[in-house]
């Protein structure tokens, strides 16, 4: 059973990935976060200093789980991106920082972790752009990993209607 101090988190929590659908982080007041939420300012502070300690945890979360899957997956680009829109299917705060109201923080970090693994697994093996060189294989990377998120917040706006496995096979055929 849930005590108090966790029903209030949860609250919070949910009123975060609500107002992230609405607007950007920055744009997110600690007023408007508790009202949201029908919790009071002192409950709110019980927890956490201020809306970026708050949302740091769960950032924290997200970042810990995809480097996670990004070294299990070991390259795997498929399997990467299935477990990644799995996760997030399944948790509304982490796909409401990933989207474009989210944190650009973690947009940073899953862009630079898709780069390298995209610079390490599939341009390797794509002999069309060997002509390219070194230079063709850095904007070669940056291009996949801006498409590759940019196609995952389409999917988080969209409420992400295609299923993990469909939004992965989708991807996996645009790559290819």
């Amino acid at each position: 059973m849930e005590n108090r101090k966790e029903r209030t988190k949860m609250r919070l929590r949910d009123a975060m990935t609500q107002l992230l659908q609405e607007k950007t982080f920055d744009q997110i007041t600690t007023t408007e976060l508790v009202k949201v939420a029908k919790t009071s300012r002192s409950g709110f502070y019980t927890h956490y200093q201020d809306k970026y300690e708050m949302i740091d945890q769960y950032q924290k979360t997200l970042l810990n789980t995809i480097q996670y899957v990004f070294e299990k997956n070991n390259g795997d680009l498929q399997k990467t991106m299935l477990e990644t829109y799995e996760f997030l299917d399944h948790n509304e705060i982490y796909a409401a920082l990933l989207s474009e109201n989210g944190s650009k923080e973690i947009h940073q970090f899953m862009q630079a972790k898709l780069k390298n693994m995209i610079e390490r697994s599939i341009l390797p093996k794509d002999a069309r752009r060997s002509h390219f060189g070194q230079l063709g294989k850095i904007y070669a990377g940056t291009y996949y990993a801006h498409a590759i998120f940019g196609l995952t917040q389409a999917w988080i706006r969209r409420k992400r209607k295609e299923t993990p496995e469909e939004i992965t096979r989708i991807l996996s055929q645009l790559i290819h």
